[in-house]
């Protein structure tokens, strides 16, 4: 993340064990071959515990490096200041009268902290050691 570098995918279907171990392999793709090695910090959320989840991290750990977050520790987790962002850019004060409209809100969001990492960094820095 010394970068700010990131990564989202939209997904219409509820997200699960199974759409989470997709998004670890699209991710894996996009970071890996660039010669990252992937390191996820991740909270208690219900996905990130499932069976199919841990095979997934054990198959592959060449690639990969998983931290888990105490529970109920928000104070800990970098995401929580890109949601704050991410609300207060898209969503706070501000009416969107479809749910198409919502998704073009934040999607416009999460494309600009994508493309412009220097955004993000500033959020984060806190999370990240020197």
């Amino acid at each position: 993340m010394r970068t700010g570098q990131s990564l989202f995918r939209r997904r219409e279907a509820q997200f699960n064990h199974e759409t989470y171990v997709e998004f670890l392999e699209d991710m894996t793709k996009f970071f890996f071959r660039r010669g990252h090695r992937i390191y996820l910090i991740q909270d208690n959320a219900s996905y990130h515990k499932h069976p199919t989840t841990y095979e997934w991290f054990s198959k592959n750990r060449k690639y990969t490096e998983v931290f888990n977050l105490p529970p109920y520790s928000p104070d800990f987790n970098a995401q929580e200041k890109l949601w704050k962002y991410t609300r207060k850019q898209a969503t706070h004060n501000r009416y969107h009268e479809t749910e198409t409209d919502l998704c073009a809100a934040l999607t416009h969001t999460f494309d600009t902290m994508q493309n412009n990492p220097e955004l993000i960094i500033p959020l984060v820095a806190q999370f990240c050691s020197p």
